[in-house]
């Protein structure tokens, strides 16, 4: 008697899992269906600045997102907390994240500055 009023809620009830994500545009100008479209974030640990010789002055954290499975190169945005950054160059799914006033590496683990960032890309074909 149960058995047939669960399986009669379970068939009312929505249970699926939609993709609510849609990627306008890549760096590779590919597209691929919606349900392969994939959001990954993370913080960086404020204490992993290193100096910067491409900007004198100025440091930089390099952020590895292959954790995250992007089949190519996704759209990034990051935010710094309690410093001012630049994205610098993207390769795949690393790239690097630059102080936009010159800080010091020093200065920039010490105060363990740090790094707020969002991917988006596909996972799948």
């Amino acid at each position: 008697m149960l058995l047939p009023l669960i399986t009669a809620l379970l068939l009312l009830a929505d249970v699926s899992v939609q993709n609510e994500l849609k990627i306008i545009s890549t760096p590779d100008r590919t597209s691929r269906p919606d349900p392969c479209a994939l959001t990954c974030a993370g913080v960086t640990s404020g204490r992993d600045w290193s100096d910067s010789a491409l900007y004198p002055g100025r440091s930089y954290v390099m952020i590895n997102a292959q954790a995250c499975g992007f089949l190519s190169q996704p759209v990034v945005t990051s935010m710094g907390e309690g410093v001012n950054v630049i994205l610098g160059g993207l390769s795949g799914n690393m790239f690097y994240v630059y102080t936009q006033d010159e800080v010091s590496v020093e200065r920039a683990n010490k105060n363990g500055l740090r790094v707020h960032w969002s991917a988006f890309g596909y996972n799948c074909e």
